[in-house]
């Protein structure tokens, strides 16, 4: 699975953790039913990675993905070009919505 997040992106990640003083951490990024397409995306830390996950290195960033989620997410691209909300360019999203925030597979 292929899974990356630019520099930019990567280096809002590390400062939101050092912020909420977090250590030992992984970025979980997860798609979940909602949004106006019916698919959105969740991005919070955990402490570890579930048996089913998938542990990608992006970077400085390591991302924990479950299986559901894997299929919808292979070949992403997270990024953080402009204020606080991450952009994310996924390949298998068919139809997104304006925000970017939900898609449609």
């Amino acid at each position: 699975m292929q899974l990356t997040l630019t520099p930019k992106a990567a280096e809002a990640v590390v400062a939101r953790a050092r912020a909420a003083e977090l250590t030992d951490w992984l970025l979980r990024v997860a798609v979940v039913s909602g949004g106006c397409n019916g698919l959105t995306y969740d991005l919070y830390f955990v402490d570890a990675a579930g048996p089913e996950d998938t542990v990608v290195e992006a970077g400085p960033v390591r991302v924990a993905v479950d299986a559901a989620s894997a299929r919808l997410l292979d070949g992403t691209v997270i990024d953080l070009s402009s204020g606080p909300f991450f952009q994310f360019t996924n390949p298998k999203a068919r139809k997104t919505c304006s925000c970017g925030a939900s898609f449609e597979t």
